[in-house]
């Protein structure tokens, strides 16, 4: 069987003190940087209403209307798709009793053919099964992923969308370590760009070395905003806890279960590390709009254009707000400065193209993840369910009231944070791509698949491979288990001893960690300055981008 993976490449390191925000990668061109008067700002609405990119077919608004036509045949097919494994399969892959319905008949044929209008109906069928199958198992990503693959037989692999998906951890470990070959997608789909997603978003970039558009961004954005070496960051965070103090009067446990507050709280906390700008409430409440939006990333066109572009009309009136709240606070001023110090190759044209594709990413990811982080152990201290997460494979196990649940998280926070993030991960997959052709055997079929398929990687079920997290069941709740650090949580192996390994691991995984711990601290009444400095009353020296945690 060919590999989905390859060869690991350089990577921008984030153990040495980024003084210097140009970075090597741009080396070359720092030494002559455009001035910040010879570049434009640009319009963020010609940034959102250009041309639409790689349309299939299949969501040309002809198939659309002849969906909306034919709506209560596919809604029947889609209730038994999404509810009946046997037919969701069939569906997805096609069926040994019908010559031909894999190529002909499915989701996945008509993904091999390029998605073509005359294979429309195969997706019309199979969005509604997917997004009743969705409902069925709660609005959990995760326990749909589960579902779908016992439907295939629980092997290996199985289909979704337009590609394979896998979950075994060496099978997620290998495709993280290694190049991956990317493109604009999204939960295995290809992604609605420009006016859902930026063209050029961090995760559609193929990894690459120090010549590459990845590296450079990557190295961008650690060295403007992430370093937790650098100055300001320090002085940021340690002032963070007073900020969140001010803002948030007479906090309390049960405070963690207001989620406006918490999303409020969170993004003002992120824009605040990033910038060094408190926003009002009613900006916050603006950003908090990149957690509230989430399920509106996972559609692909067809079933946004089915849905008359609602969802897509709310996320670009988002990004186009959250531009104006940079200018508003005037911070717009280091994103000419990175514009300057990206490669001439990658340079935006205009400023604006450049800050939404970084206020996407931290929107996205930084505000919308961090959110889903606090989310999940403000309920877990509670001894609840967080919402759309899988019930039946969360198990308390010796934490089993609330009480035990807040003495374990003084006890180690951090320990706490990633092991309810390891169960209830704010990330549950990312799309990359087969790196050459492979053979991969789906519901006891073997299918030769073409280099560059898409091909998912389930980081929340590999975070319960009992293969690897096998001290303690993968479903019982143990900050304590032997592994805890092996688990893929942030794209990579955060805190493990190969952590360097992971070229694409989240570069905001402190940040993230920051803002949660801090958010948790304040609401259980826990000292500020064990949030700044210390953990489990010890001081906690930072080297560059990583700590070093006392024994």
């Amino acid at each position: 069987m060919a590999s989905a993976g390859g060869t690991l490449v350089e990577t921008p390191t984030e153990q040495v003190e980024s003084k210097d925000p140009a970075g090597a990668a741009q080396a070359e061109t720092a030494a002559t940087p455009p001035s910040t008067e010879a570049m434009k700002w640009g319009s963020i609405d010609e940034v959102l209403n250009a041309d639409l990119i790689d349309v299939p077919q299949d969501a040309w608004y002809i198939s659309v209307v002849c969906m909306w036509f034919t709506c209560l045949y596919n809604l029947i097919q889609g209730i038994f798709g999404g509810l009946v494994k046997m037919v969701f399969v069939c569906f997805s892959v096609g069926t040994c009793w019908i010559p031909c319905s894999d190529k002909l008949c499915s989701a996945m044929g008509s993904v091999l053919m390029g998605r073509p209008l005359f294979m429309a109906f195969t997706w019309w069928r199979y969005v509604l099964s997917a997004l009743i199958a969705l409902v069925a198992n709660g609005k959990s990503r995760l326990a749909l992923f589960m579902w779908e693959w016992e439907s295939f037989g629980s092997g290996d692999y199985w289909w979704h969308g337009e590609g394979v998906w896998c979950w075994k951890y060496v099978d997620c470990e290998r495709i993280l370590k290694s190049y991956q070959d990317r493109k604009a997608a999204f939960g295995a789909v290809r992604a609605c760009i420009p006016d859902l997603f930026p063209t050029n978003l961090l995760i559609f970039l193929p990894t690459g070395g120090q010549e590459s558009h990845w590296y450079q961004m990557r190295d961008l954005l650690h060295a403007f905003f992430l370093d937790t070496g650098l100055k300001d960051y320090r002085t940021r965070m340690t002032q963070l806890p007073g900020k969140v103090r001010e803002d948030w009067k007479n906090p309390k446990l049960e405070d963690l279960s207001d989620l406006p507050l918490v999303q409020r709280m969170v993004s003002k906390c992120i824009f605040w590390m990033m910038f060094g700008k408190w926003v009002s409430d009613v900006d916050a409440d603006v950003l908090a709009k990149w957690r509230t939006l989430a399920s509106q990333f996972i559609l692909p066109r067809l079933v946004h254009r089915f849905l008359f572009n609602l969802g897509i009309k709310k996320v670009k009136q988002t990004r186009a707000e959250t531009v104006e709240i940079v200018k508003k606070y005037e911070v717009d001023g280091v994103f000419y400065t990175m514009n300057g110090q990206l490669g001439e190759k990658y340079r935006k044209k205009t400023v604006v193209e450049l800050c939404d594709e970084v206020m996407f990413a931290i929107g996205f990811a930084g505000i919308g993840g961090t959110c889903a982080a606090v989310e999940s152990v403000g309920s877990f201290l509670q001894c609840k369910i967080p919402a759309e997460s899988a019930a039946k494979h969360i198990k308390w196990g010796q934490y089993d009231t609330s009480e035990k649940m807040v003495a374990k998280y003084k006890a180690n926070p951090e320990k706490y944070i990633k092991e309810t993030c390891r169960m209830d991960p704010p990330v549950t997959s990312a799309t990359t791509a087969l790196m050459a052709d492979t053979k991969i055997t789906l519901k006891g079929k073997e299918y030769t698949f073409p280099k560059h398929l898409l091909n998912q990687y389930v980081l929340s079920m590999a975070n319960r491979d009992e293969s690897v997290f096998k001290d303690v069941k993968p479903e019982v709740f143990e900050p304590d288990r032997e592994h805890l650090n092996k688990a893929l949580t942030w794209n990579g192996a955060f805190g493990a001893s190969d952590e360097g390994d992971f070229p694409r691991i989240c570069p905001g995984r402190y940040l993230s960690l920051d803002v949660t711990r801090t958010i948790v601290h304040h609401a259980l009444g826990i000292r500020a300055e064990e949030t700044a400095s210390t953990l489990n009353g010890h001081e906690v020296r930072v080297v560059g981008n990583e700590r070093e945690t006392p024994i």
